[in-house]
């Protein structure tokens, strides 16, 4: 696995604790859902973003390795 993998592996692993974590545990003194749906639609806007960032470089890698074949 190289190097880009395993750091987006690991941000991955770092989204999913979070996702459970801080709703569940730093949250649940609140009296409404409203903490959590916050937390899930910042969570959810972080994570498009880093998608659309780490996808932004497919084209050009995919012209670039089409042109050495």
């Amino acid at each position: 696995m190289k190097r880009r993998e395993k750091i987006w592996m690991l941000f991955a692993l770092f989204y999913s604790v979070i996702n459970i974590a801080v709703p569940f545990l730093f949250l649940k003194d609140t009296g409404s859902f409203g903490g959590a749906f916050l937390f899930w639609n910042l969570l959810t806007g972080a994570v498009l973003l880093a998608g659309v960032w780490i996808t932004s470089g497919w084209n050009e890698t995919a012209v670039d390795s089409e042109v050495l074949k």
